[in-house]
């Protein structure tokens, strides 16, 4: 898909950009604003009636901008009977001004079945001013209007639980820089301690201010991480994974509740009153 321009204006939800579920599909050269997922790679699985898609694989989006948005996205992914699929996706040479979120995998609830997020490569990555978190990993933070749903809103202000159904395995980051934007964490990376996450990368990620910057959240992640400032705190082996410190999320409800971003944002660009993020 070769499009100069794609104009969303309709604030503030349901208006996602692409939202492929297939094998095999290039999407670039794109400019997307909105107030939802800029790309979504949602799931196929295997049934009767998936019969050209048993897996979302093999999608690359690549020199495209974002305005606003909610990221470019993998998921949400939730366990199914017939096993939830997203594999070998790279998002690369993408710019991002102030999105809600901008790298940003999600998982879903569900209690049966189970699914697979694999060979994820984000890489390229420039993330200007983030109103939310420059980097999401974990449970989908959404919540319907009638109030059904994971929740998960104001994480870290309140608990959310991670999926052990659906592991994220093989993750890399690669030339990522983030500049600005309100709040003081680069990210989260969650995940569940029954079932970690493995095969994580982050090479050259990094904070363009360090002034004042805290570390990532990270639970139950394997993985490494290579001239990459601040360093997230994964584990070389699973046997030794270890959830980030509360003092993390300590810091981050205090500057909540002081109200002291790091940046002032001008008013367009505060936080909008979306109930899914």
């Amino acid at each position: 898909l070769d499009t100069p321009l794609i104009e969303i204006p309709t604030f503030p939800l349901n208006t996602d950009g692409f939202d492929p579920s297939v094998d095999r599909v290039h999407i670039y050269n794109v400019t997307i604003e909105n107030f939802d997922d800029a790309v979504a790679v949602k799931p196929c699985h295997s049934s009767p009636d998936n019969m050209y898609c048993n897996c979302s694989s093999n999608v690359l989006v690549e020199n495209s901008r974002v305005v606003n948005g909610v990221g470019m996205t993998i998921g949400s992914v939730s366990p199914n009977d017939n096993v939830n699929c997203v594999k070998n996706i790279t998002f690369r040479n993408i710019e991002f001004q102030h999105p809600f979120k901008a790298i940003y995998i999600k998982t879903n609830p569900g209690d049966s079945g189970s699914g697979i997020i694999q060979n994820i490569t984000y890489e390229n990555i420039v993330v200007h001013e983030a109103i939310w978190w420059a980097i999401y990993i974990g449970p989908q933070q959404q919540e319907q209007p009638d109030g059904s749903g994971p929740g998960c809103m104001v994480y870290p202000l309140e608990p959310c639980e991670t999926q052990p159904r659906v592991p994220i395995r093989d993750v890399t980051l690669r030339n990522i820089t983030m500049v600005g934007g309100v709040n003081p964490f680069p990210g989260v990376v969650r995940c569940n301690q029954s079932n970690p996450c493995t095969g994580f990368l982050f090479d050259n990620v990094n904070v363009a201010e360090l002034l004042d910057t805290e570390n990532y959240i990270v639970e139950w992640v394997q993985g490494a991480s290579v001239e990459s400032h601040p360093v997230p705190a994964f584990s070389p082996t699973v046997k030794t994974v270890t959830p980030a410190s509360e003092l993390l999320i300590v810091k981050l409800r205090r500057r909540i509740m002081k109200n002291e971003p790091k940046h002032h944002m001008q008013a367009k660009h505060e936080p909008s009153k979306a109930r899914r993020l």
